[in-house]
């Protein structure tokens, strides 16, 4: 019998299908802008940021900005959290 449709169930199951879009995460310095590097999730782009914390601290951590970019939407961002609400969200994010 064929699996009916069904929600996710939980968050990290709805993240795997948010990586089959086209979608792309970018970590960006707050200072500029510039790229330090793009990733396929949200959950990998905020293992850096916690790694961050880690090793150089909080203030360090915060100098970073998370977009979300979709490249089937002609290249639209938008920006998920900065700063020490991306900090935040990174932290979290490991309790899950």
């Amino acid at each position: 019998m064929p699996q009916a449709w069904r929600t996710p169930t939980d968050a990290a199951e709805a993240r795997g299908l948010l990586a089959s879009r086209d979608v792309v995460f970018d970590l960006r310095r707050l200072d500029g802008g510039g790229l330090v590097h793009r990733y396929p999730t949200e959950g990998s782009a905020l293992a850096f940021v916690r790694d961050v914390v880690r090793i150089a601290g909080h203030e360090q951590a915060a100098c970073f900005l998370l977009e979300e970019q979709d490249e089937d939407a002609e290249g639209k961002a938008h920006t998920i959290a900065q700063g020490a609400d991306l900090v935040r969200r990174a932290l979290e994010d490991r309790a899950q």
